[in-house]
């Protein structure tokens, strides 16, 4: 069998075989498991689930502003065990994932990760105190991306923004509504959500619902006035 003629996504860092989602691999290590394909130029590329990794989600969903370049600084707030930072670590393979984790137990598994991908600095802290973090981080970063699973997800969010992102940076926050608020429909939720972005100084570009892949789920992509 021929291998498959894996192209460009139009989105930096993705690619596509005209129906599945990849990213070329930087490692032989797989933290989700997932199946490597070796395309017909010779290149490795990773299987990037929809229904595996909610930054994949995003882009099957038709998500029209996609911040990630190639040598874009992201600082992950939520960061696990590290499936998804292993991914970002592709899309952006000349950039720095600052990947922080609060649990101990998924920070054993992201130390892992990071060992094999020199992109990576796994940062055991509260994502609620950017102050802890900041000398690691260094200079601003483009993009701040969260998946905290908290009430207060766009407080957190916001806060590390004001101390560590860029002018004209991104936040890409992701929102599980029944951690806002078990009891209230997930639409109610994220208009909450919209408002209080918008009554901030960023600015609300996009909203991508992640059903079917991620029920109750909605990812908010915001950029910095």
């Amino acid at each position: 069998m021929d291998p498959p003629a894996i192209r460009q996504h139009s989105h930096s860092g993705v690619y596509t075989d005209g129906a599945d989602l990849y990213t070329r691999s930087t490692t032989d290590v797989r933290p989700g498991g997932e199946r490597v394909v070796k395309g017909d130029n010779g290149h490795d590329y990773r299987s990037f689930p929809p229904n595996g990794t909610k930054l994949a989600a995003i882009v099957k969903m038709g998500v029209t502003n996609w911040p990630f370049t190639s040598g874009s600084r992201v600082l992950y707030l939520g960061a696990g065990a590290g499936t998804t930072v292993s991914y970002m670590a592709d899309v952006c393979p000349q950039g720095q994932i600052y990947a922080v984790e609060f649990a101990p137990e998924p920070f054993r598994s992201l130390l892992e990760v990071a060992r094999r991908r020199s992109n990576v600095v796994p940062i055991l802290a509260d994502a609620r105190t950017p102050a802890a973090y900041t000398t690691q981080v260094g200079r601003p970063v483009d993009v701040v991306y969260q998946d905290v699973a908290q009430r207060d997800q766009w407080d957190i969010a916001h806060r590390n923004a004001l101390a560590l992102l860029a002018p004209d940076g991104w936040v890409v926050l992701v929102v599980k509504a029944s951690s806002v608020d078990v009891a209230r429909p997930a639409t109610e939720v994220y208009a909450d959500v919209r408002s209080v972005i918008r009554s901030s100084a960023f600015r609300l570009e996009e909203v991508v619902d992640l059903e079917p892949f991620d029920r109750e789920h909605a990812v908010f992509i915001v950029r910095r006035s």
